[in-house]
């Protein structure tokens, strides 16, 4: 198929504004210590805010009404043989759960990429498509043609540096008429920007939190994207936005 796809990106622009660490004053230093004003000592406190623990809290709880959604849009049976990529996959408990659906019969193969994901984003290692934190995802290669009954992509959409590349490839595994799923928490993106600016308590929280890592060293793939990187190789492609999660399914045609 034949397509001009190219990933949007998304600039300093959309966010604007200083760094409010430039403001700290005598009595914050009287409070919280001279490591205020050290960016080296701030760098451990905004990692651990933004990443320790994030991703299993925002999947085991807050939006496990996704997580239960998409194991019904993978339409996952017993005796199932499932590939599933994700950042955070055991925390989250994607494993467990898809293992307990498939029973002893089924077949649940993981893909765990968090430390690459992390390690590209804050080493600023660019992809082929310009954006950082992504790369070739090769984890289908090798693997046989049409002997996966699902495939989830579960928070690590992100990291692919050619979502039309990636879907040829996933799709090539996966069984004629069964479904893949992707599911990501997103940090960038049109929806996300305009709820950090929503108000100037959450902006000057996400600007100390990114005094080190911008925005625009975080990948993002919008919805329709990746409805246009996989094109008519799925049928009825579906996109859906709730509380800061984007989804995208579709349904590998079935043979004739």
């Amino acid at each position: 198929m034949e397509t001009n796809y190219q990933p949007k990106t998304y600039g300093e622009k959309n966010f604007g504004g200083k760094n409010p660490w430039d403001y700290v004053q005598d009595w914050d230093e009287e409070l919280l210590g001279p490591d205020v004003r050290d960016p080296q000592q701030r760098r451990m406190w905004e990692l651990a805010i933004r990443l320790a623990g994030g991703l299993p809290y925002i999947w085991q709880e807050l939006a496990r009404p996704i997580t239960e959604i998409a194991y019904g849009l993978l339409e996952v049976r017993s005796g199932d043989k499932v590939l599933l990529i994700g950042e955070g996959v055991g925390p989250a408990g994607w494993d467990r759960e898809l293992r307990e659906i498939v029973g002893p019969d089924g077949q649940i193969d993981v893909v765990e990429i968090i430390r690459d994901g992390r390690k590209a984003v804050h080493s600023k290692t660019p992809g082929r498509n310009g954006m950082t934190g992504c790369w070739r995802w090769d984890y289908a290669d090798g693997l046989e043609a049409e002997s996966y009954d699902c495939v989830a992509v579960l928070q690590s959409t992100q990291h692919s540096d050619d979502w039309e590349e990636t879907a040829g490839d996933l799709l090539r595994v996966l069984k004629p008429g069964r479904r893949i799923v992707l599911a990501e928490a997103v940090l960038n993106g049109p929806n996300f920007h305009n709820r950090v600016n929503s108000d100037v308590h959450f902006r000057q929280w996400f600007d100390k939190l990114y005094e080190q890592i911008r925005p625009t060293d975080i990948p993002y793939y919008s919805g329709e994207e990746l409805r246009e990187a996989f094109g008519d190789r799925v049928e009825s492609p579906q996109i859906l936005e709730w509380k800061g999660i984007e989804m995208f399914w579709g349904r590998k045609p079935a043979k004739d």
